[in-house]
């Protein structure tokens, strides 16, 4: 009789150290980048990418990451920096939610960082401007999937692994 697979709780997950140093150098521009060659440049200009840098054969576009990417990046760096060991990959990283007398769902979460005895979820909001907007419900989602959220990090690591569970919410302007 074949075993029923696992779940995979948490997705994706960096625990290489080279992979995490190769996530951070992308975390750490402001700017995404592009190398094209020069047929391609009019279109790329057009959609806001600009010219940094012609080479020889080919010319460097960039263009400014969005103020929530920022703003998940420089929380991403600062658990990086402090030494967590594990850590979400990219801006996909997703939570399986497991809760009785439903279907399971996935809940994307703006950066993971675990170490040997804490688990840090941070939830980040960010705008370009100031303005008024109403963050209740945004919360209150965030409050009601903190057990769920807890049951998969223990279904993922195991029931010995007993983590402090470190919950933020991160607000900013650009």
């Amino acid at each position: 009789m074949k075993e029923a697979a696992k779940p995979t709780y948490l997705a994706p997950l960096l625990c290489d150290s080279h992979q995490l140093a190769r996530e951070a150098v992308k975390r750490r521009k402001l700017f995404n980048e592009k190398t094209l060659s020069a047929d391609e440049i009019a279109e790329h200009e057009a959609l806001g990418w600009i010219v940094d840098r012609k080479l020889i054969k080919k010319t460097r576009l960039k263009k400014q990451k969005l103020v929530d990417e920022r703003l998940e990046n420089r929380c991403w760096m600062l658990l990086f920096k402090l030494g967590y060991p594990e850590m979400n990959q990219g801006r996909n990283f997703s939570v399986l939610i497991e809760r009785k007398g439903a279907d399971p769902i996935r809940k994307q979460i703006d950066v993971f960082a675990k170490d040997d005895e804490t688990v840090v979820v941070i939830e980040c909001k960010a705008c370009e401007k100031m303005s008024k907007r109403s963050l209740q419900k945004d919360i209150e989602e965030f409050a009601n999937l903190k057990g769920p959220i807890a049951r998969s990090v223990h279904g993922h690591y195991g029931a010995r692994f007993k983590p402090k569970i470190i919950w933020l919410r991160h607000r900013s302007r650009a």
